[in-house]
């Protein structure tokens, strides 16, 4: 707390904290301690109240410092500064103190000010606090249902690795909620969204019979009261790592996905709030995927108005850009003059150039950048160097795979891309992107001359995204080199329909592969 109010703007990075009171500690464990105690400080701290005042999100913590008044800030506290507080073998922590100490006996005050201004979101319960554009996660702690009530261990070392597992998905910001041994956490999933400040709880179990110990786990919208997700584990208890390792990187890529089309899906069917910043870019997040002029412009637009309320947000940056990407490729301006294509392209370029300038640590921002370089047929030696640097930071992220098999796609490098490909599919089956990862796959087939195998992929893919234009050239190049001619034609003239084809082309560049799907176009008409 002392960290927090003597801060000029009443918020600190979670890195700073770390290094000064975990310093000692590996980056990892540090980062975990954090978790835990930024969860059980906002839990004492915030209550139930309507409207907290300690606030975290995946990057940093801040306090609302318009709410407070603070002794020491105003020459009022009795004593030293945090008299009695020590952390032995902490060497940040007691330079930090050394430092304040000194400044208030010199009467050289830090200022205090009001936090900075950022996204608000409706919270649960309907109390109005400030939140990022990722979706809101709490791992509560795990019931230990054995007879004995003896693991105890077990439950908090699965907490701590899911958590952990969540927290490197740069598409979520969670929250730990305390052990299974210490004070319980009161109340329904409402009440428990209310006190923790997010939406999405993981609740779960473990239970021994044996010598085994079974995991029961469960993602849940805690206002809807609503399961999403279900997964048991079954392992040795005499190799609990090893258990814990594979149940933390299995479920923390399905939590992802199921969290991420619960948000697309909630946000079309609620009234748009023209000022609700997660919203705006959940709405856009949504729309964009339909893949059609409508939707497209649409999401361009939400995103140039959360841009307007956010101009530094990186995720509505790379989002805008890759929309005005998808908008020149596929000629879906709305002037028809020859000029609003290079102006869509100016402004895919513009936010991507902010994108980023704020978010080139951020997997999810170099993705969707790395995409709008595909879209615009725009430097491939680009994009696969920001898909290098998404996997240096998140190495088995299934999305940046994605993004990568996409890239290698354009570059020709089938044999990686497949590899790439079918890895994503492995670490998250349930994939909210899975139909676009199996025509990026029989791209790669088709590149392999396996296309017996690339018709069975995209015939499923067809299915589910029946507007994607990569996915019907794709179809249309596998049905004319089975020898399907009238199928072919069929795919192509559905593909000119829907305006896609030099889209599809740009992400398509073996130039064999255009002159067969151009050839056709004519039969088709």
């Amino acid at each position: 707390m002392a960290m927090l109010v003597m801060a000029p703007d009443g918020e600190r990075t979670r890195g700073w904290l770390q290094d000064r009171l975990w310093g000692s500690r590996p980056a990892v464990q540090a980062q975990a301690s954090l978790r835990r105690e930024l969860a059980n400080l906002r839990l004492a701290v915030n209550g139930a109240k309507a409207s907290p005042l300690l606030y975290a999100d995946y990057q940093r913590a801040w306090i609302d410092l318009t709410r407070l008044a603070v002794d020491a800030l105003n020459g009022s506290g009795p004593g030293e500064f945090l008299e009695g507080m020590d952390l032995p073998g902490e060497d940040g922590f007691e330079d930090w103190l050394r430092e304040q100490r000194q400044a208030l006996d010199g009467n050289n005050r830090p200022a205090a000010a009001a936090p900075p201004a950022t996204s608000a979101a409706e919270l649960p319960g309907g109390a109005a606090a400030p939140l990022p554009v990722q979706p809101s996660i709490a791992v509560l702690p795990i019931a230990d249902l054995s007879p004995a009530g003896d693991l105890g261990f077990v439950a908090d070392g699965v907490a701590e690795d899911v958590s952990g597992a969540l927290a490197c998905c740069s598409t979520l910001f969670v929250v730990a909620a305390g052990s299974a041994n210490g004070p319980p956490l009161a109340g329904n999933r409402l009440a428990l969204s209310r006190q923790l400040g997010v939406r999405y709880l993981v609740e779960g179990s473990v239970r021994a019979d044996g010598g085994m110990v079974r995991v029961s786990l469960r993602l849940v919208d805690g206002p809807a009261n609503r399961q999403l997700l279900a997964q048991s584990f079954e392992g040795p208890l005499t190799n609990m790592f090893a258990l814990q390792d594979h149940i933390a990187a299995t479920i923390a890529p399905l939590i992802d996905s199921r969290v991420e089309i619960a948000e697309r899906q909630r946000a079309l069917a609620t009234p748009l709030e023209p000022t609700d910043r997660y919203q705006l870019f959940w709405r856009a997040n949504a729309l964009f995927r339909q893949w059609q002029r409508e939707p497209v412009l649409e999401a361009a637009d939400l995103v140039a108005q959360l841009l307007v309320l956010e101009p530094v947000n990186a995720w509505a940056a790379a989002l805008a850009a890759f929309c005005h990407a998808m908008i020149a490729a596929s000629g879906w301006s709305d002037d028809p003059a020859p000029h609003a294509t290079a102006s869509h392209r100016a402004l895919a370029q513009r936010n991507y150039d902010l994108a980023l300038r704020h978010g080139s640590d951020d997997p999810f921002v170099l993705g969707y950048a790395a995409g709008v370089q595909l879209c615009l047929g725009g430097d491939m030696a680009a994009a696969d160097r920001l898909i290098s640097r998404a996997l240096e930071l998140q190495p088995a992220a299934a999305s940046t795979l994605f993004w990568g098999g996409w890239v290698d796609v354009a570059n020709g490098q089938a044999a990686r891309g497949l590899e790439r490909f079918e890895l994503a599919l492995r670490l998250n089956p349930r994939s909210a992107a899975r139909p676009y990862n199996l025509t990026g796959m029989a791209l790669c087939l088709l590149g392999m001359a396996k296309t017996e195998d690339a018709l069975l992929l995209l015939n499923e893919a067809a299915q589910h995204i029946p507007t994607y234009p990569p996915t019907l050239a794709a179809l249309c190049l596998a049905q004319a080199l089975s020898g399907d001619g009238a199928a072919a034609a069929a795919t192509a003239a559905r593909l000119a329909e829907l305006g896609g084809v030099e889209g599809a082309l740009a992400m398509i560049r073996d130039p064999r592969a255009h002159a067969l799907i151009k050839g056709l176009l004519p039969k088709a008409a």
